[in-house]
């Protein structure tokens, strides 16, 4: 699909999205209901979920919702569905943020409620999330003091980088050279602890994760190097790619090892790589 049809597509999507979210939440206030059998096929929204006190709710997590430990995991796929799977453990709320197979729709089909809440653009879209995750589960004020405490977190971030100069930044997904921009939640964090993230002068189409050339890279001169999930070996490939020992974070052996999970999900847990992240650019 074209690139700009595809951000086009994406933007249509996340109006559609908050639209209907608000809709729902209204629906769930006249009912005053809260679901008692969730399913989340999302590792994020799991982490969302059982931090705003919605554990008891649920039932079922799916196989890469490894945190926290009492998440009852389940062979259950996000990127693979099983309908009937997940019908047999009869939920009377799915969480997804990935609608593979349409998966939205089939549920529906069996009569079986969906909320849909794709990976947020920003930091703002995550405390959306929690607020909104909080109202359907009946968790609101726990959602509430959550929110405030992470927008106090951040805050509290921002103060300890607002008088450092802007650190260049190059975060690698894979070796592929995609990264997150600034239209991304991570790339969003970057920006907001004064970061000079090399991906966003790429992003000329909003994607959100474009892929870089090394190209790039090395023009821009990264001062730090993120690589999440990633160890030593990995580090002393990237040091041997042609060209890199002229990066500064190269020359200053300037990688930042972390954990993938809290790097890449929006849940409570980036502010986690966000305080990481700060604590290494002070050294």
């Amino acid at each position: 699909m074209n690139l700009k049809l595809q951000v086009l597509k994406n933007s249509y999507l996340t109006i559609l999205v908050i639209f209907f979210l608000v809709i729902l939440a209204s629906a769930h206030e006249i009912n005053g209901s809260s679901p008692k059998r969730i399913i989340s096929l999302s590792p994020s929204i799991t982490e969302i979920l059982f931090e705003i006190g919605s554990g008891n709710q649920v039932i079922a997590v799916d196989n890469l919702s490894n945190y926290p430990n009492e998440a009852p995991i389940t062979d259950i796929s996000a990127y693979d569905p099983n309908v009937e799977a997940i019908s047999l453990l009869n939920p009377d709320l799915v969480i997804l943020s990935y609608n593979i197979k349409n998966l939205k729709v089939a549920l529906k089909k069996i009569g079986i409620e969906t909320i849909y809440l794709p990976a947020p653009l920003n930091f703002e879209d995550i405390l959306d999330q929690i607020d909104y995750l909080g109202l359907q589960t009946g968790n609101e004020d726990k959602a509430k003091k959550l929110i405030s405490k992470m927008k106090n977190r951040m805050k509290t971030l921002q103060k300890l980088r607002e008088n450092e100069k802007a650190t260049k930044i190059y975060h690698e997904i894979d070796p592929n050279y995609y990264s997150p921009s600034k239209f991304s939640f991570i790339g969003d964090i970057y920006q907001k602890l004064n970061y000079k993230n090399v991906a966003d002068k790429a992003d000329i189409s909003n994607l959100g994760y474009p892929k870089l050339s090394p190209e790039l890279i090395i023009s821009e001169n990264p001062d730090l190097i993120v690589l999440p999930g990633k160890d030593n070996k990995y580090v002393e490939k990237v040091k041997l790619r042609p060209g890199w020992s002229y990066i500064e974070a190269v020359k200053k052996n300037n990688f930042l090892l972390t954990n993938n999970d809290i790097a890449s999900r929006w849940g409570p847990r980036i502010l986690n790589f966000a305080s990481i992240l700060v604590e290494y650019s002070k050294k």
